[in-house]
This record gives structure tokens, C-alpha cells and sequence, in this order.
């Protein structure tokens, strides 16, 4: 496949904005930036989808989009991380074979939804009633779960009934966190009692211990089991600072929700402390804030 150098400046524009604000490119925006006419690049487009190094995403808010064979195309993949797609088989990774493009093209369907998905790789390794799974995909954490119902072994095509499909929005995790200033926190200087009276009230199961409520730097966390154990110890006139958890799991406001997700299943735990860059709490994120998330809750702050 031979580019025009026309149609390379415009892959490389197209890149650089994407990578830039991860969503979908105008073509307006192209064309100021190469000062070019924009009828010239919506026909440049319509050559370089039909080359599968473009996707057209549709809408007001759409644009294009470049594949993962885009990258390859313009060599950018030679100095820089290659994004892939993994599928899974029996719950390993199929080795040499990655997920260029996912089709559904009977989602209307009353009672089944079926998919086409490209790949990159040896389409015999996948029999008809196989159970795989596709994804994470790198910018919406699309996960798709399907059986095998055939394959295009030429086009390199996999066709799926699909059983489920899951997408973590890619947003931060600020844009979830409640009103700071329902916010609750104690004191080091709190005692467990106190502490223990709180999340009853509350119905909370952990809370933050900060050095201050005006400074709100984080030095540690307290859980109901902590104060349960502490409380079977004699303890409830004690301090919290002498029962809290010190090393704790934050994430940063920043991050991205499906990083959330990853944390709390690397370290076994169903809450992290949201921080900023200064280690100053900004809020707690859970795992039923994700779920209330991706069972369609409206978005806090965004």
C-alpha cells in the first residue's frame, strides 16, 4: 500500500490531534492545521477508510478516527509503544492474534446481537462455539464477550453472537467524585470511639484521616474493621492515629476510571482515596460509584 504524500500529512495531522485530545478529529480541523481546503480532505478521507487506515465516527460530536493500522502505515508504531487489542480464548490471550476493528451489525435484533470482528492473525486458531472475550480496546475500554458462530479466513473476520458487551467511559475520576464538601474526615487526634460513632451515623464503612479539615493533607485511613478489632481490644478511648491504615491506596483525580477499576482488583479493596497532585484528598471513589456509572447514573462533574 503506497501513500500519497498528501494522504501521509494527513494521517500524521490526524494522529497528532487524536493523541491530543483522544476523540474523534474534524475534518476542519485538519484542514487548518495543513492549510488545506476541506473539500479536499473529506475526499482524502473517503480514500483512507476505504483503506481501513481511517474510521468515520458519526454524529455531531464525531469526526475520524485512525486504526491501529494507521500507525503501521506511517511507521509510528517503529518508535513508540504498538497498541493492541487482545483476544482471549478459555481465558488466555491468543498469542500472535490482535483485534484491528469490531463491527456489530445486528444490534436492532429482538432476541441476539451479533459481530464482526477483524483481526490481525491466524483466524484457524477459533472454532465455531468457542467463548472469547475482546478487549479492553485502548481509548473506551470497550470489552465485548461472544461464542464463535464462523469465520472468514481470507478477510481475516470473526463472526460472534454476542453475549455481553461492557465500556468503561474514559473520563477521570474527578468527574465522578461527590461535592467536596459533603466530604467527611477526622482528625488523628480523633478518638476511636468518636470514629466509630461517625460511620454508624453515617453508614459508612471507611473514612479518611487527615492532618487538618483546612489543609485536608492525607495521612491515613480508618476502616469498620479496624474499629471493630480495636474496639474487641479495650481500645475506644484510644486515638485513630494509633489504629489507621498509613500505606494507603490512592489514585489520582487525573486517572482515568478503568485505572480505578484496576487498582482496586490488583489490591483487593473496594474504595480508593482520590488525590491531587498536592496529596490532598479530594474524595473517595468506590466500587458502587463505578457500577451506579456504568449502569447509566448521570456524571457529577463533568
Amino acid at each position: 500500500m503506497e501513500l500519497t504524500i498528501v494522504q501521509k500529512e494527513i494521517l500524521q495531522e490526524l494522529i497528532a490531534i487524536y493523541e491530543e485530545k483522544n476523540k474523534a478529529v474534524k475534518g476542519t480541523e485538519i484542514a487548518i492545521k495543513l492549510n488545506r481546503n476541506p473539500g479536499t480532505i473529506r475526499n482524502q478521507m473517503q480514500a483512507l477508510r476505504a483503506l481501513n487506515l481511517v474510521d468515520g465516527v458519526p454524529g455531531p460530536k464525531g469526526g475520524y478516527v485512525p486504526t491501529g493500522q494507521a500507525y503501521r502505515s506511517i511507521g509510528l508504531l517503529c518508535d513508540k509503544k504498538d497498541i493492541t487489542v487482545p483476544i482471549y480464548k478459555d481465558n488466555k490471550p491468543v498469542e500472535g492474534v490482535f483485534v484491528e476493528k469490531i463491527i456489530f451489525d445486528t444490534i436492532a435484533h429482538e432476541k441476539s446481537c451479533s459481530s464482526m470482528i477483524h483481526i490481525r492473525g491466524d483466524t484457524k486458531l477459533f472454532s465455531a462455539g468457542d467463548i472469547v472475550k475482546i478487549g479492553p480496546t485502548h481509548h473506551n475500554k470497550i470489552t465485548v464477550v461472544g461464542k464463535i458462530a464462523g469465520r472468514d479466513d481470507i478477510n481475516h473476520i470473526l463472526l460472534i453472537d454476542v453475549i455481553g458487551v461492557m465500556s468503561v467511559p474514559n473520563i477521570p475520576v474527578e468527574s465522578i467524585l461527590h461535592n467536596k464538601k459533603e466530604m467527611i474526615f477526622l482528625k488523628p487526634t480523633a478518638t476511636i470511639r468518636e470514629a466509630s460513632k461517625l460511620l454508624y451515623s453515617k453508614n459508612i464503612h471507611g473514612v479518611p484521616i487527615v492532618s487538618d479539615e483546612t489543609n485536608q493533607l492525607l495521612e491515613g485511613i480508618i476502616t469498620l474493621h479496624d474499629i471493630a478489632k480495636s474496639l474487641a481490644e479495650g481500645l475506644e478511648n484510644g486515638t485513630v492515629d494509633k489504629i489507621m491504615v498509613k500505606d494507603v491506596i490512592t489514585i489520582s483525580t487525573k486517572d482515568k476510571i478503568f485505572d480505578a477499576i484496576e487498582k482496586m482488583d490488583k489490591h483487593k479493596v473496594g474504595r480508593l482515596i482520590a488525590v491531587n497532585e498536592d496529596n490532598k484528598v479530594e474524595g473517595i471513589i468506590t466500587r458502587t460509584d463505578i457500577m451506579d456509572l456504568l449502569n447509566g447514573a448521570p456524571l457529577l462533574n463533568v
